[in-house]
């Protein structure tokens, strides 16, 4: 039997190559996956605890302003600079989903 240290060390191509070889026994009580009704209610009930996570966060949050501007020329570069570091914040988290995805359809492709 291989140690937990052996096994984070595999490769993913690593565990394609054993999860594709016949001769290693499947135990007849194991449940390889869930139904796909089942996961779709798991991803819509997640999907619905982050909305409220963030909604709880956002109502907790003071609303008075910063700053406010004279000048429109200082507040739209400050929203720009707002909106700016939004965009980043969303496209790191969608690199971290299509990491997330890649994962997740090699799990799937030995259904």
């Amino acid at each position: 039997m291989k140690r937990i240290e052996d096994i984070e060390k595999l490769t993913t191509e690593d565990l394609l190559r054993i999860g594709a070889d016949e001769r290693i026994p499947i135990p007849e009580d194991l449940s390889v996956s869930l139904p796909r009704r089942t996961r779709r209610n798991w991803s819509v009930a997640a999907a619905a605890a982050v909305l409220i996570g963030l909604g709880s966060w956002a109502l907790s949050r003071p609303s008075a302003p910063q700053d406010t501007f004279d000048d429109p020329y200082l507040a739209y570069a400050a929203v720009e600079k707002a909106l700016g570091k939004m965009s980043a914040t969303v496209h790191g988290a969608a690199g971290k989903v299509a990491r997330a995805e890649t994962v997740i359809d090699d799990l799937n492709y030995w259904k």
